[in-house]
Order: C-alpha cells, then structure tokens, then sequence
C-alpha cells in the first residue's frame, strides 16, 4: 500500500520517539556499567551482564531486555513499562516505586526482589519465580501471574484485583490487608498461606489449595470454593461467607467456619 507523505513523516515520528534514548545517556552506560537518572527509553540491551547496575529513576521505557541480567541492580523508580524482560535475571534487585504496567516478565527469574509500592498493573509474570518477593503496596491489579512461583512472597496491603494466580505456587505467601477482589486462584497452590482481613468479594478459588490457611477477618463475600481443600484453614471470623458457597469444597475437623456453616471431609 502507498503512503502518503504526511503518512509516512507521522510513522518516522513516532518510530524516532519510541527509540529515543539520549546517545551521551548510552556512551555513559557503556562507559561505567551504571546509568541512574538517564534517558534510555526503547534501548536493546537484550543478553546484556548488568549485575548490581545502578540505575535507579531511569526511563527504559518500551526497551528490548530479554535475558538481560540485572542481579542485584538498583531500578528503583525506574520507568519500564511495556518492556520485555522475557527470561530476564532480577534476582534480589530493587524495583521499589517502579514502573512495569504492561511489561513482559514472562519466565524471568526474581527470587528475592523488591517490588514495594511498584506500578505492576497488566504485566505478565506467566511462570515467573519471584520467590520471597516484595510486593508490599503494590499496584498488581489485572496482572497475569499462571503458573509462577511465588512461595513465601508478601503480598500486604495490595492492590491485587482481578489478577489472575492459576495454578501458581503460593504456599506461604502473604496477602494481609490485600484488595484480591475478582481475582482467579484457579488451582493455585496456598498452602499455609497468610490472608487475613484481605478483601476477596468475588474470588474463585476453583480446586485451590487452602490447606492451613489463615483468612481471619477476611471479606469471603461471592467468593467461589468448589473443589478446594480447606482442611487446617481458619475462616472463624471470615465475612460474608455462607453455606452455600462452601458447597463442593472439603476441609477437616481442624478447619475453622463461622457460625453453623460445614464442610465435608476431604478424601484421604
């Protein structure tokens, strides 16, 4: 198909500003290895060996990272939305107040990291392990978590809703005082995992694993049970939950329910 002038000026355009990083922001990358406060947005750094980089307040926006390693590295309030960071390494890196909406984090490898107060809304952790990761105050919501390995990982004070956890590990995680409303615990794994006062109106939790978990004080309103294992869990002062929600799901003489309500024991 044929362009116009003007069409083709307006694509340029927006080409050259997407790709817009500083050249001299660039030279001092390569020059020292760290780069804080620089203007790098739509840089290929892809591969790169960037453990322990400072980069912290940094526009990496719309940026090609697939495997780069930042271990260690300081990204505090670093702007990286829309980024792809597809099997990156982010172990124990700091990420507080970042900016990752939309970005691809599928398969990367973060155990340890700090996440606190960071803008994570839509990005795709398909697979991710961020193990003992710090997600306090985070922004999370509509985010895509299936089949990542979050074990042990904090959750506290949250926005989590309607993020999808399908089949991810979850044993130990903790969720206190988290917005998880409309969010999808599909077969995820929540042993022993820590819930209380959290809001989860309208969670489904379809064949989860809530052995030992702790939802006291938690908002159950809508929320969905049907062939979950409660055994161990404690739901005593739970709110909003009725009967029939707990219909299909199974727990143990340990399991704690509010008021009158019952579950049939769980197969052995």
């Amino acid at each position: 198909m044929r362009l116009s002038i003007a069409t083709a000026l307006f694509m340029l355009t927006a080409v050259t500003a997407v790709n817009a990083y500083k050249a001299d922001d660039l030279n001092k990358l390569n020059e020292s290895g760290n780069c804080p406060d620089c203007d790098l947005r739509g840089i290929e750094l892809q591969y790169k060996d960037m453990k322990g980089a400072e980069m912290r307040k940094t526009n990496l926006r719309d940026s090609m990272l697939k495997q780069i390693d930042l271990s260690n590295a300081d990204l505090s309030g670093a702007d990286m939305r829309r980024s792809d960071l597809e099997k990156s390494t982010l172990v124990s890196a700091d990420l507080e107040n970042a900016i990752l909406q939309d970005a691809d984090m599928e398969k990367a490898v973060m155990s340890g990291a700090n996440l606190s107060r960071a803008n994570l809304r839509g990005a795709d952790f398909d697979s991710a392990n961020v193990e003992n990761g710090n997600f306090r105050n985070a922004d999370i919501r509509k985010a895509y978590f299936k089949r990542a390995n979050l074990k042990n990982a904090d959750f506290s004070d949250a926005k989590v809703s309607e993020t999808n956890f399908k089949r991810a590990n979850m044993s130990g995680v903790i969720m206190v005082n988290a917005e998880l409303d409309e969010t999808n615990f599909t077969r995820a794994n929540l042993t022993d995992a820590r819930m209380e006062k959290a809001n989860l109106s309208h969670a489904n939790f379809y064949r989860a694993i809530l052995v030992n978990a702790d939802m006291t004080g938690a908002r159950l309103s809508k929320a969905t049970f049907w062939g979950a294992n409660l055994s161990g869990a404690n739901l005593e002062s739970a709110r909003g939950l009725e009967q029939e929600q707990l219909e299909g799901a199974c727990g143990n003489t340990e399991t704690a329910l509010p008021g009158k309500l019952k579950l049939k024991p769980c197969r052995e």
